[in-house]
């Protein structure tokens, strides 16, 4: 048996999945390797030596032997950036090192498999090879958290993925520790608005102070638009009144200088403020969580955010390039847990709410088409814009009123099946190649609800196969309907594993850490700003722990909010027991207003 038979046998055992890859990849001699001096296999790519040509496995082990002087790794597993044909992770294995090692070429581990005995690096190593950077940082961010070891070679050779994976995991714990000023832009109206607002709260609960432009408070203005009799009226108005918002936006930045100006879908930011923002050394980040190819104004603002996150990848990052916008991210939807929840309903609730099969959602063409078909079974439908006409009508929940947060979260509790299918105005069903996932999909398993959804390209990164259940057409939407009605146990196990992985991956924290880790890595001058005020505010965390009684006297303060002496006299305890110098001092100052004034 072969090298590469006998690491093939041994990589089926621990990694199945890559195996099978690797075997579809086929062996053959995928790349050229030459031999060094001692005659062990090395090789050169892009003009980069990955391994030494003198002798390989001595310089392998001693970079493990260098690293582990370097690095405590005593305790705990390491990950390793580069895999090359493995020497150093030999080297690592001999001392009994273990861990995760991630390698963007999936030939070039294959031709690793072909040349070398890997046994201990495949029982001691759990191999990511030819995935996908961004599903590493969003699906396996706690390998960034440990001891990372990077393989210079590698990382020459591939800066665009390990070396911006390693920029990501600096970018990341900067992120973590809150401390940014951010100045969040809401949508006036529209889905995304909810969004803003649980971006809002997360990045609070990270630690970040942030500031909301509540654009909706405009919305009776925009709404008041649409009674212009006239279509030039009507835009002439509302042009003016984007960019008086939008004018509003900057006036608010130059007050409160914030570090980052992050606006959601939809926000009523105008290009002229955007580049004076720019030119206010304010970083500005956008992120468009809308169907591109259905919102298309992105066109004109996309150029002037220095950094653009979207739900799509491949199609809308090439319609970028073409305008000239580059340094897109992939950022998908969420949810948010405390919102949606697991709740326990009352029998009038389970009465009012519940339903063998359920949707929530608008009226779109390719909805009505498909929903036809299925006028048989006990279908509730809720939300807007349905025709309240035969077959609908009997289905058609509380005359076709916009259903809001609260009432979702009880309606996909309630629900044996949720229904999910992303809209489009002339598909007749389900989207063929539909890429983005809505967030309904993160929504309803965060609630530890069961749903069916239309199949999407972008979900098998998301969820895996026994976590979400996927249709392609009517015929096959009601065979699963017919067979998960009569299987509560199969829903129960499958929306627990869709809510476990919603709670590890997919909620606003999640994406509000990969946002602001994205943008960190990127942007060492706001990186070294925030370092710089940290060690401000670690002094002066210092100087208040030298006087007593003033940490706990602050703390009765509202969180978020900077102190003020107003604020702080509200604070004084007025009831029994003895003052602390900290009190006694603010006390006298406070007795000394009273007294000039």
């Amino acid at each position: 048996m072969g090298f590469f038979e006998r690491n093939l046998t041994l990589l089926r055992r621990n990694n199945p999945s890559l195996a099978q890859r690797v075997e579809k990849l086929g062996k053959r001699e995928l790349l050229t390797v030459d031999f060094a001096t001692n005659g062990e296999p090395t090789i050169k790519l892009r003009g980069i030596a990955l391994h030494s040509f003198r002798a390989p496995s001595r310089e392998g082990d001693n970079w493990a032997m260098r690293v582990a002087k370097e690095n405590d790794l005593r305790s705990g597993k390491v990950t390793v950036l580069g895999f090359g044909l493995g020497y150093h992770l030999k080297g690592l294995a001999g001392q009994g090192i273990e861990g995760t090692v991630i390698e963007p070429d999936l030939e070039l581990f294959t031709c690793a498999l072909e040349h070398l005995d890997l046994t201990k690096v495949l029982e001691n190593f759990q191999i990511m090879a030819g995935l996908p950077i961004d599903y590493i940082r969003r699906g396996h961010s706690d390998l960034l958290q440990r001891t990372v070891l990077a393989h210079s070679p590698s990382l020459h050779l591939h800066p665009e993925t390990l070396g911006s994976l390693r920029s990501y995991r600096e970018g990341l714990k900067l992120a973590a520790g809150g401390g940014l000023k951010i100045l969040l832009v809401n949508p006036i109206y529209g889905g995304s608005l909810p969004v803003a607002r649980y971006c809002a709260s997360a990045l609070r609960q990270m630690g970040h102070l942030v500031t909301v432009f509540a654009s909706e408070a405009f919305y009776d203005a925009m709404n008041f638009v649409v009674n212009y009799r006239f279509a030039k009226c009507r835009q002439a108005f509302s042009n003016d009144l984007a960019s008086m918002v939008s004018r509003s936006v900057e006036l608010m930045a130059k007050e409160i200088r914030p570090d980052i100006v992050l606006a959601l879908a939809q926000a009523p930011l105008v290009s002229e403020s955007l580049a004076r923002l720019k030119a206010m050394d304010i970083t500005t980040a956008f992120w468009f969580v809308e169907d591109f190819r259905v919102l298309t104004y992105w066109r004109d603002v996309a150029p002037h955010y220095r950094y653009l996150f979207g739900i799509q990848k491949d199609d809308f990052e090439r319609e970028l390039s073409s305008i000239g916008v580059s340094g897109y991210s992939y950022l998908p939807m969420a949810a948010s847990p405390h919102v949606h929840a697991p709740i326990k309903l009352s029998t009038d609730e389970l009465e009012e709410y519940g339903s063998r099969l359920s949707f929530v959602g608008a009226g779109y063409y390719n909805r009505c088409n498909l929903f036809k078909g299925l006028t048989d079974y006990p279908f509730k439908i809720w939300g807007s814009d349905w025709p309240l006409s035969p077959p609908f009508d009997r289905m058609i929940q509380k005359n076709g009123t916009r259903i809001d947060t609260e009432t979702c979260v009880r309606i996909f509790n309630a629900s044996d099946i949720n229904l999910n299918l992303h809209s489009s105005l002339n598909h007749e069903g389900v989207v063929p190649d539909g890429d983005f996932v809505n967030p309904r999909t993160f929504e309803i398993a965060s609630c530890g609800a069961f749903q069916i959804v239309d199949r999407r390209s972008l979900m098998g990164e998301l969820f895996s196969v026994n976590e979400m259940e996927q249709f392609n057409d009517l015929q096959e939407l009601r065979d699963k309907i017919d067979h998960y009605l009569a299987r509560p146990e199969e829903r129960a196990c499958l929306a627990e594993l869709g809510r476990k992985r919603v709670l590890a991956e997919h909620t606003y924290e999640k994406r509000m850490e990969e946002l602001l880790a994205s943008i960190l890595a990127k942007n060492m001058q706001l990186s070294d700003k925030l370092l710089l005020r940290r060690e401000e505010q670690s002094r002066l965390h210092e100087a208040i722990d030298r006087q007593d009684g003033l940490r706990e006297l602050l703390g009765r303060l509202p969180y978020g909010q900077a102190p003020t002496l107003e604020g702080v006299y509200g604070a004084l305890n007025n009831g029994e027991g003895e003052l602390s110098r900290a009190e006694r001092i603010f006390l006298a100052v406070k007795n000394v207003e009273l007294k000039l004034d």
